[in-house]
């Protein structure tokens, strides 16, 4: 026998209690795991690299032969969305000895390619923050992530890490290159005027190795759809 069909009365009081539902949730926030929102890193053996490094480091100590340079990505949100982490795959040359003589790690991000051309902390964000590594990275150099805190609104973005390394000590540190992305990546540099050919920065054909972790965020609206879609259907049923 069919379910009777609730009276208006009845209907009445669902919707209310669906309208309470809906004010709670715009109010609380969304709990949800960290996913991928942008992968040019691949697979953990390394095969999706591409061979290559860009410098990514604040020169210690300071000197008039160096200027701090960065390995720049663009990223763009299809919506709002709270950002985890950074992971990139560092690498370097010239001494380079691994990350444990690198003295500090930071992720900025940026609101545009001027605000990055213009000065190397984001204005965004710029966190210091404690590397991870992963130790299942098979591949050339090492996959390190960053923790970040950050909620951005949809919208295209740039981003890059940078690392206070001692030089000529431990070499030229940077982010290595994958054949995964867009095609576009940026080495910035905007004190490097006399000092790189690039500056202040120059744009190349090539990815870059990174990786952000994070959630995207639904607006009150998109929670309310999917509640009132969610009592249509047990309606019907």
């Amino acid at each position: 026998m069919a379910p009777p069909h609730p009276s208006l009365q009845d209907e009445a009081s669902i919707v209310h209690r669906s309208q309470y539902v809906i004010a709670l949730l715009c109010l609380t926030p969304p709990i949800a795991t960290a996913d991928v929102l942008i992968d040019q890193i691949g697979p953990n053996d390394g095969s999706a690299l591409a061979g290559d490094t860009y410098g990514s480091q604040s020169f210690l100590p300071v000197s008039e032969l160096t200027a701090d340079l960065a390995a720049i990505e663009n990223m763009t949100l299809l919506d709002k969305s709270h950002l985890d982490a950074v992971e990139f795959v560092l690498d370097g040359w010239y001494r380079f000895d691994g990350p444990e003589h690198i003295v500090s790690w930071e992720v900025n991000i940026y609101s545009d390619f001027e605000a990055a051309t213009t000065n190397l902390v984001g204005d965004i964000l710029s966190h210091t923050a404690v590397p991870a590594f992963d130790l299942e990275w098979t591949g050339d150099g090492w996959l390190v992530r960053l923790p970040i805190d950050v909620l951005l609104s949809s919208g295209e973005y740039f981003f890059g890490v940078l690392m206070t390394n001692p030089y000529p000590d431990n070499g030229w540190a940077g982010v290595a290159t994958s054949t995964l992305g867009d095609a576009s990546a940026w080495q910035v540099a905007p004190e490097g005027e006399g000092i790189y050919v690039f500056a202040p920065s120059i744009e190349t054909s090539d990815n870059l190795a990174y990786r952000v972790l994070g959630t995207q965020v639904p607006t009150p609206a998109t929670l309310a759809v999917l509640l009132v879609a969610n009592f249509r259907s047990r309606r019907r049923r």
